[in-house]
């Protein structure tokens, strides 16, 4: 009997650890939950804060990097009247179509090619200048499709974004010899583009003089080189303008004797993905100012470099970006699919009939790459636009890891143009 009742007190000990052990366990994971649960509301609560903050940053940042109303206003004693009248430029980087845009864009079914809806988000915000200018760094001519030429609806979806008249003078420019440039040249101009920048057999074509609201604008425009220079021919290189100081002189004292009011040049230069400007490129633009040219827009580095506005030698504003990166492209380098739509206003004076650098701002895109087999794979967005949204708690279809990238580029961009 005294053994049974050992059995029965060792049994109700082992009852009782066993019980004592599973209320610990339990507490402990209570703690543990309570633990992870306020851990993790911390956590939102600090990105709520965070994003209230971000909020906050986005409505106060402004987009504008030059006003005249301090400077050349009142430096020539007068003051924005009915008498005067604003004319509205806008540039777009490099268009390139990569051939992920072009396998994005093709329809196996119908066998054709729609760029259109990379374009639908930020058309809005370039259809409302005077004209709008670019690069479009692509061939248009026959052969296989690739990231040096594409089908010419790529250039009908640029053409539906806004964009109106292209220099064609850029590295690729020769990819596909005179030819190329030649059916390149056409195709623009069947579109109903204004296309510059060859010089192509006995046309010279590296200046266009354009009216914009009685005013004459004189475009030029030109390139450091082109892609295999070495291996070209003479004629060849002569068909594309390729930037000399003597070239640069003679465009300039051609577009004045044409009567020009304005001469804004459209320059192919700087170092890739680089976000410094390159000593060729400063020589370049003191060179140019001096000369008489009032804008210059520089592309071809797929990243935007510095901006800035200086006196020429009648002390007038000249206003210089370096780079404006690309328009669209599906670059690789995260840093090329930050852009921006630059918007420069002109004010001609009714008192003096001279033309005036007024203002200078931009819209920040973004090319949005949504993934292989997404409907709509790249889109052109307005970062800024769509980030507000997403800390206004409307995610704007984008996810979080999109909206931090944003962020990320929209902070580059601006610690960049202040520079």
């Amino acid at each position: 009997m005294a053994r049974n009742r050992r059995n029965v007190r060792r049994r109700k000990i082992t009852e009782y650890l066993t019980m004592k052990t599973f209320l610990i366990i339990v507490s402990i994971l209570i703690v543990i939950i309570f633990v992870c649960v306020g851990i993790n509301e911390y956590r939102v609560q600090q990105d709520r804060n965070l994003l209230a903050q971000q909020k906050e940053e986005l409505e106060r940042q402004s987009q504008e990097i030059f006003s005249a109303i301090d400077s050349n206003i009142d430096e020539v004693n007068q003051s924005i009247s009915e008498a005067d009248s604003i004319i509205r430029i806008s540039a777009v980087g490099d268009a390139l179509c990569g051939d992920a845009m072009i396998e994005d864009a093709y329809d196996p079914v119908w066998k054709t090619y729609n760029f259109t809806q990379m374009f639908d988000k930020v058309t809005g915000y370039i259809e409302r200048a005077d004209v709008i200018i670019g690069t479009m760094e692509t061939n248009f001519t026959s052969g296989e499709y690739n990231s040096e030429n594409a089908p010419k609806e790529f250039a009908e979806a640029v053409k539906g974004s806004g964009v109106g008249l292209v220099s064609i003078c850029h590295n690729h420019s020769l990819d596909y010899g005179i030819q190329g440039l030649k059916d390149t040249k056409k195709v623009l101009q069947d579109l109903g583009y204004d296309v510059y920048g060859d010089k192509i057999g006995k046309e010279d074509n590296t200046i266009l003089i354009k009216e914009i609201k009685d005013s004459k604008f004189a475009f030029l425009t030109y390139t450091y080189g082109v892609n295999a220079q070495a291996s070209k021919t003479s004629e060849e290189l002569k068909s594309i303008n390729i930037y000399s100081e003597e070239q640069a002189k003679k465009d300039i004292a051609y577009a004045k004797k044409k009567g020009a009011d304005y001469i804004c040049v459209l320059i192919h230069w700087g170092d890739a993905i680089s976000f410094t400007v390159n000593q060729e490129q400063k020589d370049i633009a003191d060179y140019l100012v001096d000369n008489g040219v009032d804008v210059i827009i520089g592309a071809h580095p797929s990243v935007v470099q510095p901006m800035e506005v200086r006196k020429n030698k009648e002390g007038k504003n000249v206003f210089i970006a370096y780079s404006i990166g690309t328009y669209i492209s599906n670059l690789s380098d995260e840093d090329s699919r930050t852009e921006l739509v630059l918007n420069i206003e002109l004010r001609k004076s009714g008192k003096d009939g001279e033309i005036y650098l007024n203002k200078v701002d931009y819209t920040p895109i973004y090319v949005l790459d949504n993934g292989e087999g997404a409907q709509n794979r790249y889109e052109l967005i307005d970062m800024k636009s769509v980030a507000s949204d997403y800390t206004s708690g409307n995610q704007a279809g984008i996810t979080r890891e999109t909206y931090d990238k944003l962020i990320r580029a929209i902070k580059m961009l601006d610690t960049t143009l202040k520079k």
